[in-house]
């Protein structure tokens, strides 16, 4: 093996070396660089959101004007379909609504906090009412849609069970089990 031969072979030894190197620094690199991603225990906003394609809100994750955190869903329009939120008094609520924006279906407290469902029909009134009465009795209250009640059944304020019938115009037709 001349000189020459020799110089060959030991520049593609170099070449091979160099290259080599390089890989293994960018190997190293990456690997310190992907290793420095750190996913956070907490992801803290005053608001989230989650749009479509077109930009429309479909959830929305926040807070009301006092400071009680609100989930809220949207239809494609931009009308609320369901909101989870917090009373006036800082009790829970669940709201649904129609694709017109009226509440269907509201769960939420009286103003003692005891629960309350109601559910309304397609123009917003009151159908049905299940709550507490002011002595924490519980009651059902059944509407014709106009804001009128049609039956009642609860308790008397001597704890017995009451069933009472209205017309349409709210006048008591009847009753069961009153005192």
């Amino acid at each position: 093996m001349n000189i020459e031969q020799r110089f060959a072979h030991l520049e593609r030894s170099n070449r091979r070396l160099r290259t080599g190197l390089l890989s293994l620094t960018i190997a190293i690199t990456t690997v310190l660089i992907v290793g420095q991603v750190r996913v956070p225990n907490v992801i803290q906003a005053k608001a989230f959101q989650v749009v479509n394609d077109k930009g429309q809100r479909l959830v929305g994750l926040g807070t009301t004007a006092s400071g009680k955190g609100t989930v809220t869903t949207f239809n494609g329009k931009g009308q609320e379909l369901v909101g989870l939120g917090a009373t006036v008094t800082g009790n829970g609520a669940v709201n649904t609504y129609n694709d017109k924006g009226q509440e269907l279906v509201g769960l939420g407290t009286t103003v003692n906090g005891e629960g309350v469902v109601s559910t309304y029909n397609d123009k917003g009134q009151r159908l049905v009412r299940l709550a507490a009465t002011v002595n924490g009795k519980g009651a059902v209250r059944t509407f014709n849609g106009e804001g009128q009640i049609l039956v009642g059944l609860g308790v008397t304020e001597n704890g017995k069970g009451v069933v009472v019938t209205f017309d349409g115009d709210g006048q008591l037709t009847g009753s069961l089990g009153r005192d």
